[in-house]
């Protein structure tokens, strides 16, 4: 009998997600789930505001994280690094979602919020308010997001795949 799951459209960037995990050390799953989140796993979705891509990168953001590595660097000659190409992406979203973990101290919450809302806007409302209560000054979208994710990921860890 063919494994369902195999043939998951879901699924069919889960290696990426465990390399690039392994490689950054973060759960693959929690990979996965922003993806998930973010693009519904649609490499070619662009967001009304503009963000592109699996991870839906806005342009300064690529430009900073395409290759991998923070700072805006010079593209090598030949080089196509594009925000619909999954392994660029996955490769990117990685590399950024560890640096935030590292900025945040682990917190995968406030790492996630950042991803969506802005650092600037995280540390801000982290230095205003309450650990507890930081997240409520967070826009709702904010918010959803996060939960979205953090919930994926827990089923996802419980049930070995994403909850819808």
């Amino acid at each position: 009998m063919a494994n369902p799951i195999a043939h998951n459209p879901e699924d069919r960037y889960d290696s990426l997600f465990q390399y690039y995990g392994n490689k950054y050390a973060i759960n693959w799953l929690l990979l996965k789930a922003q993806v998930q989140a973010e693009s519904g796993f649609d490499p070619d979705a662009v967001s009304k505001v503009g963000a592109v891509g699996l991870a839906q990168f806005m342009q300064r953001t690529w430009d900073e994280w395409r290759d991998g590595t923070a700072g805006v660097q010079e593209s090598p000659p030949n080089s196509a690094l594009d925000p619909r190409d999954p392994e660029d992406a996955i490769r990117a979203q990685a590399a950024y979602l560890a640096w935030l973990l590292r900025a945040f101290g682990g917190d995968v919450m406030a790492a996630l919020a950042a991803y969506n809302w802005g650092i600037g806007r995280v540390r801000e409302a982290r230095a205003h308010w309450a650990p507890d209560e930081w997240i409520w000054r967070a826009p709702r979208e904010t918010r959803d997001y996060v939960k979205r994710i953090l919930g994926s990921t827990i089923l996802s860890t419980i049930n070995g795949r994403l909850a819808p």
